[in-house]
């Protein structure tokens, strides 16, 4: 079955980061040209009206203020910037499924959906699998059934992160709703973490959901035993086909 062309992973994430920085240049303008402002122009006009010494100093005005000028507009909040980083992280997460024999294996990214985007939606003979990157900034532990994240320049900063898995699993949840309304099928959709983080487990598995650094992702998803026979895998197929091809939310 030919299915068309879909989203490239990170798509949805790099939209809003775009949109954001956008608004943070537009907001920041302003400010900017209040508060550096005034080296350009002395830089600009010690330059060309005034003697060596004095130009060397404008020019050295000129470029300081041009270059603060340049780092702040690059560098919007960090929820932003959040935005940029997740994008990469599912970018790495199309590369490991671009590695899965397409014969057997429908893969699509960046997918809309009531709430935001569906990262990855992956299918086969195996079952349903809904993917969610995630590419945390430092070192990913499941303790208690809990993922807790440690930044690696602050080891003493260890915070729970169960939005991770809930987010996953409410995204399972409303991706079997659709392909039961599209398909009459209502199959078990697994829910996925793929990390990108450090996280030395490589796969954690609880009865709901599963953790895996995105390193073992290919073989994992290899080692999933038939679960569909061929006419469910087809109509499930066919209904991600539906939903894979709505218009994207953001342009």
């Amino acid at each position: 079955m030919a299915f068309g062309a879909t989203q490239r992973a990170g798509s949805y994430a790099q939209a809003r980061y775009r949109r954001g920085l956008r608004n943070w240049r537009s907001r920041s303008r302003p400010l900017l040209a209040l508060f550096f402002g005034p080296f350009l122009l002395g830089g600009v006009a010690g330059l060309v009206v005034v003697g060596d010494v004095a130009a060397w100093l404008a020019g050295v005005a000129f470029g300081l203020g041009l270059g603060v000028w340049m780092v702040m507009r690059e560098s919007p909040p960090a929820y932003i910037e959040n935005w940029q980083v997740g994008a990469e992280g599912e970018r790495k997460t199309e590369r490991a499924l671009a590695r899965l024999d397409r014969s057997r294996w429908l893969v699509v990214h960046d997918v809309q959906c009531a709430r935001g985007n569906y990262d990855h939606i992956v299918v086969s003979r195996a079952g349903v699998f809904l993917l969610e990157t995630k590419n945390l900034r430092g070192t990913v532990e499941i303790r208690d059934g809990v993922l807790r994240l440690q930044r690696r320049l602050d080891p003493q900063e260890d915070k729970p992160c169960p939005w991770v898995r809930s987010s996953a699993l409410a995204r399972a949840a409303s991706l079997n709703a659709e392909i039961q309304q599209l398909a009459g099928h209502r199959p078990w959709v697994q829910a996925v973490v793929v990390l990108w983080s450090d996280f030395n487990e490589g796969v954690y598995e609880d009865e709901r959901c599963v953790v895996v650094h995105g390193s073992r992702l290919h073989e994992w998803l290899n080692d999933r035993p038939d679960m569909l026979d061929e006419k469910a895998a087809s109509d499930i197929r066919a209904a991600i086909h539906v939903i894979a091809n709505r218009q994207t939310i953001l342009e």
